[in-house]
């Protein structure tokens, strides 16, 4: 397995020549903060928003730090650019962590993101609770990442391979499949249009969307990776604050979210990255091991995959 190209990189430090270098080390600190970068890449979900806003309001900016965001509509595609090298980080989840691990990428959980996703049914399913889930429905999610995990969680159904959120949706509203698993805001977007919405991710109680950096670029660039979450929680606060009304545009077109997503987006809420639990990751990785399509068995010690130190200590 190649190692993952970094295409972030520091400006060369300027050097002091002769006499007369007193602010040597101002100008290297200046030098150091300036001109760093990192590619991002996310999918259709609303975690990618507090960097949009980042973005735009200069938070980034202020700290000497470029993010570029790479938007994926597919975890296959994502997990490809981030094998290929085409990107620094990804907003990501356990299930994709433990199969970065395994073809010998070697990432670190640096946080949670807020991604949650939303299990919606088609309004003659006959699906209102999680206990409305039989053997006899279909589900359509995206193979072997998340998606599947919480749709096993969800109730015993048969998985279906629609990797496209917006497919996944109009097959729901059309009756071809009865159920989906997809991330906010399409969910809300989706009952709007009439789908029932059977609960969430974070009804059954799972929290395992998370962000994830290769450990050698952590290694090579913690000052970027430090301003990444600075300006991410700014923007944070700026969202508490303001709300979506002043960036909508900006976060719809950079976010590549449908104009229909605008209303759902409106109602969010976003709170300070915060650190997973041990427990979520050790309950994917036995799912993960018992499940046939995985080559496991896994067993990835939690404190050697994480880094939290970037993470704002109250």
């Amino acid at each position: 397995m190649k190692k993952i190209l970094v295409i972030f990189c520091l400006s060369l430090m300027l050097f002091a020549t002769g006499c007369g270098g007193d602010n040597k080390d101002t100008k290297d600190e200046a030098t150091q903060a300036d001109n760093m970068e990192i590619t991002v890449a996310v999918m259709p979900s609303i975690d990618k928003i507090p960097i949009i806003v980042g973005d735009s309001m200069g938070f980034f900016e202020k700290r000497g730090l470029t993010v570029n965001v790479e938007n994926f509509q597919s975890p296959t595609d994502r997990n490809a650019a981030l094998q290929g090298g085409k990107v620094d980080a990804v907003m990501s989840d356990m299930v994709a962590d433990v199969l970065y691990l395994q073809a010998g990428l070697d990432m670190k959980i640096t946080s949670l993101i807020q991604t949650d996703f939303a299990i919606i049914a088609n309004g003659e399913s006959g699906i209102k609770t999680f206990e409305d889930i039989t053997p006899s429905h279909t589900n359509g999610i995206a193979l072997n990442c998340l998606m599947e995990y919480i749709a096993d969680k969800a109730g015993d159904s048969q998985k279906i391979m629609v990797p496209d959120v917006m497919t996944r949706i109009e097959q729901v509203l059309s009756g071809d499949i009865d159920l989906a698993v997809v991330p906010e805001p399409y969910g809300t977007m989706a009952v709007e249009r009439g789908a029932v919405k059977v609960g969430t991710a974070a009804d059954l109680d799972i929290y395992a969307a998370v962000m994830l950096f290769p450990t050698e670029f952590i290694k090579e660039n913690p000052k970027a990776v430090k301003a990444f979450y600075e300006g991410y929680n700014d923007a944070v606060k700026y969202l508490d604050k303001n709300g979506m009304a002043n960036v909508m545009e900006d976060v719809t077109a950079k976010g590549e979210f449908p104009q229909s997503t605008q209303k759902a987006l409106g109602k969010l809420k976003f709170v300070p990255l915060q650190a997973p639990s041990q427990a979520q990751f050790d309950d994917i990785q036995g799912w993960m091991t018992k499940h046939p399509e995985f080559k496991g068995p896994y067993n990835y010690k939690f404190e050697d995959v994480t880094d939290f130190s970037f993470l704002t200590q109250k």
